[in-house]
């Protein structure tokens, strides 16, 4: 013993420095390792979908060439968003911007798919949209990864490990949702091209009137309520260019109320399918559709409501499941009890907002829709 300490204290206290020295090297290691697991699952989804992105443009577009180089470069394509500095005329900026960029996707798939139909480059494109979205993130996964191992900057690594579960939840959905368009399958978020589809049913092929951007319009009468129906053209992968066409069929048709039906996030504990109603325009996006609608809501004073199906985002985002094709049942019936709340005479807008992909312009039987089958496990996962 010296000076009152004994070699059992010493070695406390040894274990103890060890410890303080080691534990920060230990803990970077173990996330390091788990974060690079995530990141090499994430390059692995991305060469997945480049080839099944690869394998549906040989089989539908016959091209000259190999067409995965022409993937690979576009791989790094990008949209740089307008400056908000002085937010007067952004929304017409956008705007543009995306009409751009839309074009250029189109040009790319006549690249790499020339001789596919206008379905399936149209599902060529959304499936090139989801690989490049799944891409994106891999990417800067990879980077945060790279940065905090050149920097030995602990809280990048943190932060990228709790992030990361969400991450994956969205990315293994948005993978599942490429594969989905390469085979022309619903997703989730098809939900209100179904119902118009629905509302559409008894309506001949040949009376639907086609708009170059990708939507079609039906008109009907419902207990002297006249009805214009709009929707993305199916059974290709659209959602159209919704907000100029809707402005432009208001100003025409001299629409009073418009009716909007899409898919929406659901809170966890939720039922998914559940349907509600509500007030004001559901589109998703960049917002540019949604603004030019507002625009007419407030110089026309019109009646703007909505109806929702409930979802989680993953469910919006691959092949749409039993239960969500069976909520479409229930959300029309909620549409055409709204729809007679109008007085007689009233001219109404009915807006089914999603992806059109896998569902025809008029359904006139949901079970023949392709849906995901739920598959059941008993207690011991057989």
């Amino acid at each position: 013993m010296f000076l009152g300490i004994t070699p059992f204290d010493i070695i406390t206290i040894v274990v103890i420095i060890l410890l303080i020295i080691m534990l920060p090297i230990l803990l970077k290691m173990r996330i390091n390792s788990s974060i690079s697991r995530y990141t090499f699952e994430l390059e692995a989804m991305v060469k997945e979908s480049k080839k099944t992105l690869v394998k549906i443009c040989v089989e539908k577009g016959n091209p000259v060439n190999d067409p995965s180089d022409a993937v690979d470069n576009f791989m790094e394509f990008f949209i740089v968003p307008p400056v908000a500095l002085d937010p007067a005329g952004i929304m017409d900026k956008f705007e543009s911007i995306m009409d751009l960029g839309e074009e250029r996707f189109k040009q790319m798939t006549k690249t790499i798919a020339p001789q596919a139909d206008d379905e399936w480059r149209s599902n060529i494109i959304m499936t090139l949209k989801a690989t490049l979205g799944i891409n994106g993130v891999a990417k800067m996964v990879r980077h945060n990864l790279e940065l905090s191992k050149k920097t030995g900057n602990l809280q990048i690594l943190l932060m990228l490990q709790m992030s990361l579960p969400l991450i994956m939840r969205l990315v293994k959905a948005q993978y599942e949702g490429a594969n989905a368009f390469s085979e022309g399958k619903p997703v989730g978020d098809g939900i209100g091209p179904l119902v118009t589809g629905m509302l559409l049913k008894d309506l001949p092929e040949n009376e639907l009137n086609y708009i170059e951007d990708d939507l079609i319009v039906g008109e009907l009468n419902i207990n002297n309520r006249n009805i214009v129906v709009m929707r993305a053209k199916g059974p290709g992968a659209r959602v159209g260019k919704i907000g100029k066409n809707v402005t432009s069929i208001m100003e025409k048709r001299n629409i009073k109320r418009l009716i909007t039906v899409d898919a929406a996030q659901k809170l966890e504990g939720e039922e998914t399918g559940s349907v509600a109603e509500g007030i004001g325009v559901v589109i998703g996006g960049f917002g540019v559709d949604k603004w030019l609608i507002e625009e007419q809501m407030v110089k026309k004073d019109l009646q703007v409501d909505a109806i929702i199906v409930k979802m989680s985002p993953e469910e919006a985002m691959y092949q749409m499941s039993k239960k969500i094709l069976e909520s479409s049942e229930k959300a029309l019936e909620v549409l055409k009890n709204s729809i007679l709340e109008s007085e007689t005479g009233t001219k109404i807008m009915v807006l089914g907002v999603g992806n059109s992909c896998g569902i025809p312009n008029t359904v006139k039987d949901i079970s023949k829709i392709n849906v995901k089958e739920d598959i059941k496990k008993d207690k011991r996962g057989q």
